[in-house]
C-alpha cells in the first residue's frame, strides 16, 4: 500500500499547529491570571476595605472612629514614638508591633487625609528633631511660643549685655581702696562690700545666660525652664541693685570717705533706677505669660516614653503609653507584663484626634440631691471608691467637661472654666436622708420643690438632659419611693415612670413556680434596642441595666413631642415588676418557691426613650445605677483563640450613656466612637515575618497558578 508521505506531513503540521495554538492560548490566559492575581492583591494591600474576622474585632475600627476619619476636613498625622533597641525584652516589640497595627488602621481607613509613621526616638535623631520642629510650628503652639521668645529674646538681645555693662562699669569706677572687706579702714569697707555684690552679681549673670541658652539651643527646648530662670534672675537682680544702692546711700556719709568716694556711692542708686526700673516691668511681662502648652507637649516625649504624636493642621496631642495599656489588675503599675494589660489604643487615640480637630466642648453637669461625690473617694483606708471616676474619664477622653452639680449644697449651677460652647445635664434622682444609727428621723433636709425648679430653669425650654430614672427604696425599705422629678417628665413629655415598681428576674422550676435566678436578680439583660441614632452601633446592644423601673410611652403625647423608645425588654417568662420585695421574702419562707404576685406585671417593658420638642431633647434611662464604673466597666472573663482572657461585661451601657450625650449635643457623628472597651490583644508575627506574608500572598500563589498553566501546556503537547 503506498503512502503519501506529503499528506502525513501535512497531519503532523496541523497537529503541531493545534498543539501551538493551545499552548500560546493557556500561555496567554495563564499570564493574564497571574497579573490579575498580582494587581489584585496590591490592590487589596493599598486598600481601605478590611475583613475583621476576630471575635473582638482588635483587627477593625469601631463605626465611630471610621465615621469620624473619613468625615476629616483637615490632615492627620499619627507618629509612634515606642523605642527600639537591642536589649528591649520581647514585650516592647509586642508593644510596638501592635501600636503600629492600628495606626495603620487609621492610616488605611483614609490614607487623603491620614498618614502614619514610626520614629525610634533612641537612634532616629534627626525624625525626632523635625518632629520636634514640626510641632512648634502648629499654631496652637506658634503664638506662645513667640511670646515666650518674645521676652527671651529682650534678655539675650537687650538686658543681658546692659546688665554686664553696668556692672562692668561700676566695678571700674569704685575709686581705689574699695578692696578692703573686713571692715577696717572706715569707708572703704563699704566699697569692699559695694565691689563684692556687684562681682556676685556678675557671676550670677553668666550663670543664667549659660542656662538661657542651654534651656532654649537644645533639640528639645524648654521655654518655660528659660522663662522660670529669667523670672528668678531678674527678681534677684532688682532686689540686689536696690540693696546695693540704699547700703551705698547710707554709707556716703561716713567722714572717712574721701569725696570721690562719697560721691560714688551717694549717686548709685540713681545709677541704677532705671535698669531697675525695666527689670521689674520685664518681671511683671514674664508673670502675665500664660502657661506653655508646648513645654506640656514635649515632657511627654521622652525617648522611652512609648508615646504616639497626633497631629493636626492647627494642633497636637500626644497618647501616652499608661492610657493606652493600663494594666488589667489595679495597682500594678508599670511592672505589669504584656499578657496583663489590656489595650484601650483605638479608644484613646480617637479621643485625641476628636479632642484636637473639636476645639467646641459641650459640659456633662452630673445633677444630685445628697448621696456621695460622683468623682471623688477610694483615698482613704475604708473609703469607698468614686462612683463614676472612671467614666469622668471616658466622657472626658470623648472631648466633654464633666462637673458636679450637688442640689442639697446649692441650688446654683457650678461656674464652668473654660466656658462650654452648650451644657447637657445629667440628672439622678435625690438621694433619700440617713436616717440615725437607731432609725432616727434624719435632720438633714429633704429634697423640696425649689430644688427641683433650680434644674427645670437650668434646662430650661430648648435644653437637653438625661434622666436617670429607675428604682429606689423609699422611706419604709422594700416599699419604693416616689419619683422626683415625674410629673415633668409626664406632663412635657408624655413619658411615665412606674417607679413604684422593681423589675427581677426569676427561674421557673414547674409551672406556675419560680426560683430566685442568681444573686444578680434585680439585673436586667438581653434587652431589645429601638431604631435609633442612639442605638445603631452594635455595642449597644450588650447592655445591663439594674434596679429598672417601667416606663410608660402609651399615654397621651404633648404636641410638638416626637417620642421614641430607645430600650426595651420584651415579654419573658420570669421577668417581673413587683411591687413589695417583702412579700416574696414572706413566699419563701413558707415553701421553696415563688409565684406571680395579683397586681404585679409582667412584660414588656419599657425600659429607656427618647424625645424632641423643637430644640429641646431629652433621653431617660430607666435603671437607678446602669452608668455606674461598677456596672458599666464591670469585668468578666472569657475564651478566645489566644486562651482566656479579661474582657467587659457591659460595654452597652458607656456606649448608650456617650451616644445619648452625643446626641443630645447634636454631636451624632461622633457616636459609636472609639472602643469603650478593654479589647484583646491579637498576636502577630515580626515585621518580617509580616513582610514574608504579604510576599507569599502576592508572588506565591500567582506562581502557583503559572506552574500549574504550565503542567497543562505540557501535558497537551504530549
Amino acid at each position: 500500500m503506498a503512502v503519501d508521505h506529503g499528506e502525513g506531513k501535512k497531519a503532523v503540521s496541523a497537529s503541531a499547529g493545534r498543539r501551538m495554538l493551545v499552548g500560546s492560548n493557556v500561555f496567554v490566559m495563564t499570564a493574564l491570571a497571574v497579573g490579575v492575581v498580582v494587581i489584585t492583591q496590591l490592590i487589596a494591600f493599598d486598600s481601605t476595605a478590611r475583613w475583621d474576622m476576630t471575635s473582638t474585632g482588635v483587627n477593625s475600627l469601631s463605626e465611630g472612629t471610621e465615621n469620624l476619619l473619613r468625615s476629616l476636613d483637615q490632615n492627620v498625622r499619627l507618629t509612634s514614638l515606642y523605642f527600639e533597641t537591642d536589649r528591649e525584652d520581647e514585650d516592647q516589640s509586642r508593644y510596638r508591633r501592635t501600636s503600629q497595627d492600628l495606626l495603620d488602621l487609621y492610616a488605611a481607613t483614609n490614607r487623603s487625609k491620614v498618614s502614619s509613621d514610626w520614629v525610634n526616638p533612641l537612634k532616629d535623631h534627626e525624625q525626632f528633631a523635625a518632629l520636634l520642629a514640626r510641632l512648634r510650628e502648629r499654631p496652637a503652639f506658634k503664638d506662645e511660643i513667640a511670646a515666650y521668645q518674645e521676652r527671651i529674646d529682650k534678655y539675650v538681645n537687650e538686658l543681658d549685655g546692659r546688665i554686664g555693662d553696668l556692672v562692668k562699669s561700676e566695678l571700674e569706677a569704685i575709686p581705689s581702696g574699695g578692696s578692703t572687706l573686713d571692715g577696717s579702714g572706715g569707708g572703704g569697707a563699704a566699697l569692699g562690700q559695694v565691689d563684692k555684690a556687684l562681682n556676685d552679681l556678675g557671676t550670677i549673670l553668666a550663670r543664667t545666660s549659660d542656662r538661657i541658652d542651654s534651656a532654649v539651643s537644645s533639640d528639645t527646648p524648654q521655654y518655660s525652664l528659660a522663662i522660670g530662670d529669667l523670672t528668678t534672675f531678674y527678681q534677684q537682680l532688682s532686689q540686689s541693685l536696690k540693696n546695693i544702692g540704699g547700703f551705698a546711700s547710707a554709707r556716703s556719709g561716713d567722714p572717712s570717705l574721701s569725696e570721690g568716694e562719697a560721691t560714688f556711692l551717694r549717686g548709685a542708686a540713681n545709677r541704677y533706677a532705671v535698669l531697675v526700673a525695666d527689670v521689674e516691668a520685664e518681671t511683671t511681662a514674664l508673670a502675665a505669660l500664660e502657661p506653655l502648652k508646648f513645654d506640656d507637649l514635649v515632657s511627654q516625649l521622652v525617648p522611652t516614653g512609648n508615646a504616639i504624636v497626633v497631629e493636626t493642621d492647627e494642633d497636637a496631642k500626644v497618647v501616652d503609653f499608661s492610657s493606652v495599656w493600663p494594666p488589667m489588675q489595679q495597682g500594678r503599675g508599670q511592672r505589669t507584663r504584656f499578657k496583663d494589660r489590656a489595650f484601650k489604643g483605638e479608644a484613646k487615640l480617637t479621643s485625641a484626634i476628636l479632642r484636637t480637630i473639636h476645639k467646641e466642648q459641650t459640659a456633662v453637669v452630673f445633677v444630685r440631691y445628697g448621696g456621695p461625690p460622683p468623682f471623688q473617694g477610694g483615698f482613704m483606708p475604708g473609703q469607698p471608691p468614686a462612683p463614676y471616676s472612671a467614666m469622668k474619664t471616658q466622657l472626658e477622653d470623648a472631648n466633654f467637661i464633666v462637673e458636679d452639680w450637688d442640689l442639697k449644697t446649692t441650688t446654683t449651677q457650678p461656674e464652668i472654666d473654660p466656658k462650654p460652647t452648650q451644657t447637657v445635664y445629667v440628672v439622678f434622682p435625690p438621694t433619700l436622708p440617713q436616717r440615725g444609727p437607731m432609725g432616727q428621723p434624719s435632720q438633714d433636709p429633704p429634697f423640696a420643690d425649689n430644688h427641683r425648679q433650680a434644674v427645670l430653669s437650668a434646662i430650661g425650654d430648648n435644653g437637653h438632659a438625661m434622666f436617670v430614672v429607675g428604682w429606689q427604696p423609699g422611706p419604709f425599705g422594700a416599699m419604693a419611693g416616689t419619683y422626683a422629678y415625674a410629673n415633668y417628665l409626664t406632663e412635657q413629655w408624655g413619658i411615665g415612670v412606674d417607679s413604684e415598681f422593681l423589675l427581677i428576674e426569676t427561674r421557673s422550676i414547674s409551672p406556675g413556680k419560680y426560683a430566685i435566678a442568681s444573686q444578680q436578680f434585680y439585673f436586667m439583660h438581653d434587652m431589645e434596642v429601638g431604631d435609633h441614632d442612639i442605638t445603631t452601633g452594635a455595642l449597644t446592644r450588650k447592655l445591663s441595666f439594674p434596679l429598672c423601673a417601667p416606663l410608660s410611652l402609651s399615654g397621651v403625647v404633648p404636641e410638638g413631642v416626637d417620642l421614641v423608645s430607645l430600650v426595651r425588654l420584651p415579654a419573658r417568662d420570669g421577668v417581673w415588676g413587683v411591687k413589695n420585695l417583702s412579700a416574696y421574702q414572706e413566699q419563701m419562707e413558707q415553701h421553696p418557691y415563688l409565684t406571680l404576685i395579683d397586681g404585679d406585671r409582667e412584660g414588656p417593658f419599657e425600659l429607656g426613650a427618647a424625645a424632641t420638642k423643637g430644640e429641646a431633647r431629652i433621653v431617660v434611662v430607666s435603671s437607678a445605677n446602669f452608668a455606674m464604673d461598677q456596672v458599666a466597666f464591670a469585668r468578666e472573663f472569657g475564651m478566645t483563640s489566644q486562651g482566656v482572657t479579661i474582657r467587659s461585661r457591659n460595654p452597652g451601657n458607656v456606649t448608650l450613656l456617650l451616644n445619648s450625650l452625643f446626641w443630645l449635643s447634636g454631636n451624632t457623628e461622633f457616636m459609636n466612637i472609639g472602643k469603650p472597651i478593654d479589647a484583646a490583644v491579637l498576636e502577630v508575627g515580626s515585621a518580617g515575618e509580616v513582610k514574608l506574608v504579604r510576599a507569599i500572598t502576592i508572588f506565591l500563589w500567582p506562581l502557583v497558578a503559572l506552574l500549574g498553566g504550565g503542567m497543562v501546556w505540557w501535558v497537551r503537547r504530549r
